[in-house]
């Protein structure tokens, strides 16, 4: 299997299984320990994955969200329970889905798949995708489920990161990037109304096309030191990951 399929196969499936434990049960308990609701953990909880940044810091890093929304969210997380509470929490919770869903996949398959993904990380340089190089610097989990559920992430943010730079490259804002992706329910998840909505266009249309082939591409690269073994490890793992969560 070569990079760019590779990179291009498990695109789709790691933004959605790295994240179903953003607003999980698992979340929700962790949250209630520290007295945060579901919301404010995810929030305030990636934020700590940037090492003690302000909130309004945090807010830019969170791209696709309506400019202050983020901002507020964790300074009133911040408000209610320490930062490293929080990060304890949030990675926490992380781990505890992967505990509760991934336990029954083949120890061999999630042993390839994080091994493969340690390999990839350890070749992407610092200081170019925060949220990744947060993560990366997390202590790692102790279960072998966890552990691949955090690799998962990890190579979930390194996408995200590397699409944010697309996306901005190519002029949408993050209002046009998030309207035209997937449905209004995901707008309005982020942050946007109905005042916030922009007019269809081609050169939106042309905007999203050149963010995704120019993320495919930098993906690819990143990709591409890795040996065929390591590649088919990936996506092996990210689709028994996703089958194992639903």
């Amino acid at each position: 299997m070569d990079a760019t399929t590779a990179a291009s196969t498990v695109a789709g499936p790691l933004g959605g299984l790295a994240a179903n434990f953003y607003f999980s049960p698992q979340s929700t308990a962790r949250g209630e320990g520290i007295g945060l609701d579901v919301i404010s953990l995810y929030a305030a909880g990636r934020a700590s994955m940037l090492g003690g940044v302000d909130p309004q810091t945090a807010d830019g890093v969170f791209y696709f969200f309506k400019p202050g929304m983020v901002a507020g969210v964790v300074a009133r997380g911040r408000s209610l329970a320490g930062e490293d509470a929080i990060a304890a929490a949030h990675l926490g919770a992380a781990d505890d889905y992967a505990d509760a869903h991934l336990a029954g996949v083949d120890s061999a398959t999630l042993g390839a798949f994080t091994n493969a993904v340690d390999a990839l990380a350890a070749t992407v340089p610092s200081g170019s995708w925060p949220l990744f190089d947060g993560y990366r610097a997390a202590p790692a989990p102790m279960t072998d489920a966890a552990r691949a559920y955090r690799a998962a992430i990890l190579l979930r943010e390194l996408r995200g990161g590397v699409h944010t730079d697309a996306v901005k490259a190519c002029g949408l804002t993050p209002a046009a990037a998030c309207q035209f992706d997937r449905d209004l329910g995901y707008f309005q998840m982020h942050g946007f109304s109905e005042e916030d909505m922009v007019e269809h266009t081609p050169e939106i249309d042309a905007q999203k096309a050149a963010a995704e082939a120019a993320t495919t591409a930098q993906m690819a690269a990143l990709f591409a030191p890795l040996s065929p073994a390591q590649l088919d490890a990936i996506v092996a793992g990210t689709k028994a990951l996703e089958s194992a969560v639903g």
